[in-house]
């Protein structure tokens, strides 16, 4: 689920601060990437792994707590390429995206953008979900929960500097799949709830994931760009208790005016709710999270032309009216670079 979207900027940055229109008024390819490993304590009840990387503890001794804290910490490749034919003013792209910082919800994405004139850049996409578990059932206490594979694949539209004004429109639409998902399903003598059908309906993660943007980036100097964006979230899951929709507010500056540095700072604010009570707990789901990070780049350390050393500090929390669902992720990111 989405429930607080934040991008973690250190690892998908290139830190320009002139990127309104994103078709160059040259042929070729361009892009960068990036590799870094990252030290993170996350603490989730729902989420099992990422990337094959252990986020949470598979033994839990109570459905009514807040989640334990692990620290983990794994490797973050990313790469962002672009073709552009400038004649036709059509750009063809693809890349890696981390659409959630608190699930670690990553994707790689593959579009093509097309200027039309003074109406601005059209943009298409799909996307594909990298690698991540959660638990079959997690609400399975005293004993190992087992894991399964979820996607959420689907497609990516917008609508870029919009009659050549500063605005953009993207909306994204996924699928989420849940290869077994057993919420509730579990007898009472394995350490499960032992819900019956109706209430195990309610617990169903399997659905559809919607999401409308409205950014507008603000241009406040030559070296300085400050980008807002609004959003309406619809997590329209099978699970009429797990089912939320709500809004966020993100706010991303962008600092390029350093003769060796770059700066990045983003914040992100937002609010869900459910309008069906949860089974187990008796009351609707009300969340609000909040999250910030900030990243630093030296600009070609070491003398290594067009690399940048980028290091990210990330903080993110939701606050969940029911305890078990509650989660938070810190995350120290360091690594390199290459721009082309």
């Amino acid at each position: 689920m989405k429930k607080l979207l934040f991008v973690a900027v250190g690892s998908a940055m290139a830190f320009s601060a002139h990127a309104v229109d994103k078709i160059p008024q040259k042929d070729g390819l361009k892009g960068f990437v990036f590799l870094g490993a990252s030290a993170n304590s996350m603490e989730s009840n729902m989420l099992a792994s990422v990337g094959g990387t252990d986020v949470s503890d598979r033994r839990i001794n109570s459905v009514t707590s807040s989640p334990d804290s692990k620290n983990y910490s794994r490797v973050t490749p990313a790469f962002e390429l672009s073709y552009t034919f400038a004649d036709s003013r059509t750009q063809i792209f693809g890349g890696t995206e981390l659409d959630d910082f608190l699930t670690q919800d990553g994707s790689m994405g593959v579009g093509i953008r097309q200027g039309v004139g003074s109406l601005g850049n059209l943009r298409a996409s799909l996307l594909a979900s990298a690698e991540r578990e959660v638990y079959k059932d997690p609400y399975v206490v005293n004993a190992k929960r087992s894991r399964t594979d979820q996607t959420s694949n689907g497609m990516r539209l917008g609508w870029e500097h919009i009659m050549e004004s500063d605005f953009d429109i993207t909306y994204t639409h996924r699928t989420i799949d849940l290869d077994k998902e057993l919420s509730g399903v579990t007898p009472v003598v394995d350490g499960g709830l032992g819900l019956n059908a109706q209430q195990i309906n309610d617990l169903d993660r399997n659905g559809d994931f919607g999401k409308l943007d409205f950014t507008y980036n603000a241009q406040l100097s030559p070296d300085s760009m400050f980008v807002s964006t609004y959003s309406y979230i619809d997590a329209n899951l099978d699970g009429d208790a797990m089912a939320m929709d709500g809004y966020a507010m993100q706010f991303d500056y962008r600092y390029t005016g350093f003769q060796d540095w770059a700066l990045s700072a983003t914040a992100v604010v937002s609010t869900m709710s459910s309008d069906d009570y949860n089974p187990i707990y008796g009351k609707k789901q009300q969340q609000d999270s909040y999250g910030a990070s900030l990243t630093a780049a030296y600009i070609e350390p070491f003398g290594l032309k067009d690399w940048k050393a980028l290091g990210t500090f990330a903080y993110g929390k939701q606050d969940n009216n029911i305890d078990f669902y509650e989660t938070s992720l810190s995350s120290v990111n360091l690594g390199m670079m290459y721009n082309f």
